[in-house]
């Protein structure tokens, strides 16, 4: 009698507990079928209201995001519906009387979210923000620190200190391989070769690519016509290179640890930082003109470059690895105004102007549109494992002054993906490619990276 009226109440309770599992599929179910339903599967927009939007959500995304727009007044058929936005129309995949989803296309931009309904239209006050899809992938590095050419995934390069690259007019890279004394050349399928130098060789030494000679390499600078300028460091010189690989000196050895260079490709005019600008040089940059003319350029403070850039109005770009400050500097009157950043205050923290934070920044590149990329990387001075927040890729906004990561996040690693998910250890030098392919030398995990938009 004990025991059936225990197998009676095991059944009680496993009926109970089934019961209730079935319930809440059920419920989900009819939850998720609500959603997208929006319930009231029949409304018809009152033509003699006017509909009203409250708010949307998200505020931004990319594509394929879906957007749910909240409001009164609208209609549970879809045909009945106009969604524009950035004046651009979109898909409406659902509707009733208080919401509208809409999915969101590839290259929309930003912009104020339109809705007709009836031949009467209705406006955002906000903006939907637009967002780029970045993806980031290996360019080429098996990530050991060496050296070897060949296919992407067996090449090998030693950035144990902070290095430069450039792109030039036919998508291949030049990177500065700084502790093989080389220049390596990467194709656009990510085939690499030693350009210039010979591989663990220093020295000094002009002439065409089977003699010539550099000494710890920091940084690469590509001109109109694809010569090729190098900033060799240990060497206190700027060296050029012909498109034929034939080396000459810009002038001589007269350039104190030069790290970082510039092209304005206009005029021809290189800029080059030094090692020691903040103490040795009080902050002056050196200007060569195209004619040969050899200044020294100064700030009204030091600044600690190393990469810069050059806009499309001839300004040039500067990251203060210092102050993790960005920089404009007027290159007629060499006036500075801070673009991003506050003097002294490293971190990772998006926004305008002076509200974001970057950590020691180092490379810097200036997209078509004057949008400024911004990459890592820690104190100079310091080994890859420097800071959980200075191994990303920023973007500035050109206008705006806007700082947004687009890729890598406050943890350093080895991850391709979607760009938040992406990691890099310590990046340092930043490319773009004419297809706005964003290159970053990634200096901890001994590889160049790729990030493709959308």
């Amino acid at each position: 009698m004990f025991k059936l009226f225990k197998m009676k109440k095991h059944k009680v309770i496993s009926a109970i507990f089934y019961g209730f599992v079935l319930l809440l599929q059920l419920g989900l179910a009819s939850c998720k079928e609500e959603f997208f339903q929006q319930i009231d599967d029949s409304y018809i927009h009152d033509i003699n209201t006017p509909f009203v939007i409250n708010n949307f959500s998200p505020l931004e995304g990319s594509e394929a995001s879906e957007v749910v727009i909240n409001g009164n007044n609208f209609s549970s058929k879809v045909s009945d519906i106009s969604v524009k936005i950035n004046g651009k129309s979109v898909v409406v995949m659902g509707s009733s009387q208080r919401r509208i989803i809409v999915k969101i296309p590839a290259a929309l931009g930003s912009g104020i979210i339109e809705i007709t309904i009836a031949g009467k239209t209705v406006n955002t006050t906000e903006p939907f923000i637009y967002t780029l899809k970045r993806t980031v992938s290996t360019l080429a590095g098996s990530g050991v620190a060496g050296f070897a050419d060949g296919a992407a995934a067996v090449a090998q390069f030693d950035f144990r200190s902070n290095a430069g690259m450039d792109i030039d007019s036919k998508g291949n890279l030049y990177v500065a391989d700084i502790f093989n004394n080389c220049i390596r050349k990467i194709t656009p399928a990510g085939v690499v070769s030693t350009f210039i130098g010979k591989p663990g060789v220093e020295g000094y030494v002009n002439g065409n690519k089977d003699v010539a000679l550099f000494n710890h390499p920091m940084d690469v600078a590509v001109d109109k016509d694809d010569n090729l300028y190098v900033a060799d460091a240990w060497n206190w010189a700027v060296r050029k290179v012909t498109p034929d690989g034939v080396v000459s000196s810009i002038r001589g050895q007269a350039f104190a640890f030069p790290q970082g260079l510039a092209i304005n490709k206009s005029t021809g005019v290189i800029f080059i930082s030094s090692a020691l600008a903040a103490n040795y040089h009080g902050g002056k940059i050196y200007e060569f003109s195209a004619s040969g003319v050899l200044s020294e350029r100064g700030v009204d403070v030091p600044i600690f470059s190393g990469g810069m850039a050059v806009d499309s109005k001839g300004n040039l770009i500067i990251a203060d690895n210092v102050s993790s400050v960005i920089y404009s500097v007027n290159t007629t009157t060499w006036v500075r105004t801070p673009i991003a950043g506050s003097w002294g205050e490293a971190g990772l923290v998006d926004g305008i102007a002076a509200v974001a934070r970057f950590d020691h920044p180092w490379g810097v590149a200036v997209d078509a549109k004057d949008n400024i990329y911004v990459a890592g990387c820690g104190h100079r001075f310091e080994g890859p494992n420097i800071s959980a927040s200075a191994s990303n890729i920023r973007m500035i906004e050109a206008g705006t002054n806007k700082v947004s990561t687009i890729a890598g996040s406050d943890t350093q690693g080895f991850t391709n993906g979607l760009g938040g998910v992406a990691r890099f250890a310590v990046p340092t030098g930043i490319a773009i490619g004419s297809d706005g392919a964003i290159y970053v030398l990634d200096k901890g995990n001994h590889r160049i990276r790729k990030i493709v938009s959308e």
